[in-house]
């Protein structure tokens, strides 16, 4: 009996490495789409937290400004124009540059007053923390001041270029800021932090 030797068959390969190629072209072009679509949420998410994190400061910048006013009183004051709370570090009024513990300090050298003629009023200002919309008083002399040159004095003194009103002040944050808010500035300059100042306004007799 002759038995025929079998035959080796081979698989077909036809098309079978095309395949194998663009199955690993597939996977890689999966690999490089998922790696970009992560680095562009990543940055999404940076881009989105410093967004908040600009949001969160913007709901909270404080801006102080000065306001005068001249009626039955004629009124100095500083007022926070922002919308968050304000820490005011320093305090500085000076006339013709030089600096002034309290209002009699400043009346007497600007205006001339004599004190015991009006009953003026003043507040404590550094060291304290003002809410936005609020307003803490330089000085307010009443119309009542027998002195009328010295009110006159007054009314001009509250506008001139020789009066300046140093403030530094801060966010919650601890951003803060200086400018002489006397000259109406939208832009104070951002410090790192506020300098004790030489001659507070403000401090007891």
């Amino acid at each position: 009996m002759n038995i025929e030797p079998g035959h080796h068959v081979e698989p077909r390969g036809i098309g079978h490495k095309w395949f194998d190629v663009g199955i690993t072209i597939a996977i890689l072009l999966i690999s490089v789409s998922s790696l970009v679509v992560a680095i562009v949420h990543s940055q999404t998410l940076e881009r989105m937290a410093d967004a908040n994190s600009r949001l969160v400061e913007a709901n909270s910048w404080p801006f102080l400004s000065y306001n005068t006013a001249n009626g039955r009183n004629i009124s100095m004051s500083i007022v926070n124009d922002g919308v968050g709370p304000a820490k005011i570090e320093t305090v500085e009024v000076k006339w013709h540059g030089r600096a002034h513990r309290d209002a009699v300090d400043f009346l007497q050298e600007c205006c001339g007053f004599r004190p015991g003629t009006a009953d003026i009023e003043f507040e404590l200002i550094a060291g304290r923390v003002l809410r936005a919309g609020q307003s803490l008083n330089i000085v307010t002399v009443p119309h009542t001041l027998a002195d009328e040159p010295a009110w006159s004095a007054l009314n001009r003194a509250r506008i001139s270029p020789e009066l300046s009103v140093d403030v530094c002040y801060c966010s919650v944050f601890d951003q803060c800021w200086t400018e002489d808010i006397v000259r109406f500035s939208l832009k104070p300059r951002e410090v790192e932090r506020c300098l004790a100042a030489a001659i507070p306004y403000g401090i007891p007799r």
